[in-house]
């Protein structure tokens, strides 16, 4: 037989095949729209009778809900539920289980937790759960210079990850961890501690944290500033660029910075400027003038690393260092029974104390003590020779 023979018997064989077949493929035709979502409703109703998995119906997308962490794996979690249906789960990925980077769901979650969850997705037999922003705050809801609690969440060399209520974690940087020199943050802080934090920052790229009170941002700093329209009297938001022995460099918005001269800080009364000043130090400052077209500031805030004086007795003598005579009278160093030095002027307007010289030790007594600016009132103690120091 030739292959066209062959060809054309096999068509003749199909046709008598459709031929005899055909009434019984009429009776198979394809089901109506109203037919496929009665299967859909079907199959969703018997999903609801398996442990475990409830109808699509019942949870919508961003409904919140109670649950336990079950099970974890390196994809996510299993979150046991508690609602209408006891023995449901569902499932959140590892990549919704934070906002920050999670390396394994046991790194933030263990077995037993108590969970918040939010369906994601729910379709017949799958429920997908996010744990991400529930409950949460955005960074514009918080304040510049806000005090916070917060929780560090995770730590390296640069600084700490902290959760304070927002939905992302803000950073807390290792410089602004301590006053001094920090180089390691982990040396300082570990995933658990409790923190009192300050809003340094805000901005694009998230919310920056400081632990250093010195560091909070108390006016904002006006850029765009022309030195010819600043007067005297006004107030100004600045930041501190250099310390030298004369004074402090402030960057306050201008096309040069200003000049604080240790004389205009905490009324003169300064031992050592760089103990009260840092490179990076937010203050609140105001035009002094100009001298030489250049700006002259004055201080218009207390310092937050001034010793606090609330632990001076009053009426008690008290071992006193003279610094430096000045006009009027002479800047001496307290020393109070316990705790740091403070810095005091003792006056001598009819120049009673013309014997006192750089270094003596006297005896003085505080009559006066301002808290708010951590300052002293003192007199010399008369009936007390005076005491060279060795």
């Amino acid at each position: 037989m030739t292959q066209v023979s062959a060809r054309r018997c096999a068509r003749r064989s199909t046709v008598l095949l459709l031929a005899l077949f055909a009434p019984l493929l009429t009776n198979f035709s394809a089901p109506l729209t109203t037919d496929v979502e009665k299967v859909q409703q079907e199959r969703a109703a018997g999903a609801a009778r398996e442990p475990g998995v409830a109808p699509a119906k019942l949870y919508k997308a961003g409904q919140a809900l109670q649950g336990e962490v079950k099970t974890i794996n390196d994809n996510g979690v299993i979150i046991r539920l508690n609602g209408v249906y006891p023995f449901l789960d569902g499932f959140a990925h590892i990549s919704q289980l934070s906002t920050r980077y999670v390396g394994h769901p046991a790194e933030i979650l263990d077995e037993g937790d108590e969970v918040t969850a939010r369906v994601l997705r729910h379709s017949p037999g799958f429920l997908e759960l996010t744990l991400r922003e529930e409950g949460t705050k955005s960074f514009k809801d918080f304040k510049l210079n806000q005090q916070l609690e917060g929780t560090v969440l995770a730590v390296c060399r640069a600084g700490a990850n902290v959760d304070v209520g927002a939905k992302d974690s803000a950073f807390l940087h290792v410089s602004c961890i301590q006053d001094d020199f920090a180089e390691d943050a982990r040396e300082f802080l570990q995933k658990g501690d409790k923190v009192k934090v300050w809003v340094k920052r805000i901005d694009h790229k998230g919310m920056k944290l400081t632990m250093v009170e010195s560091q909070k941002e108390k006016k904002a700093i006006a850029k765009g500033l022309q030195l010819a329209n600043l007067v005297a009297g006004e107030e100004l938001g600045g930041e501190v660029k250099a310390v030298k022995p004369f004074g402090a460099f402030v960057d306050v918005g201008a096309e040069a910075d200003g000049l604080l001269k240790v004389r205009n800080v905490n009324d003169g009364l300064v031992n050592d400027l760089s103990k009260l000043l840092r490179r990076g130090d937010k203050l609140v400052v105001k035009v002094r003038g100009f001298y030489q077209k250049k700006l002259e500031l004055e201080l218009a805030q207390t310092l937050p690393r001034l010793p606090p004086v609330d632990n001076f007795p009053q009426d008690e003598p008290l071992d006193a260092t003279i610094l430096r005579k000045v006009p009027r009278g002479f800047v001496v160093e307290v020393a109070p029974p316990k705790g740091l030095p403070v810095v005091a002027f003792l006056v001598d307007e009819q120049t009673l104390y013309s014997e006192l010289n750089e270094g003596d030790t006297i005896s003085v007594i505080v009559t006066a003590v301002d808290a708010e600016k951590r300052q002293l009132q003192i007199e010399r103690q008369i009936d007390e020779p005076k005491k060279r120091r060795r």
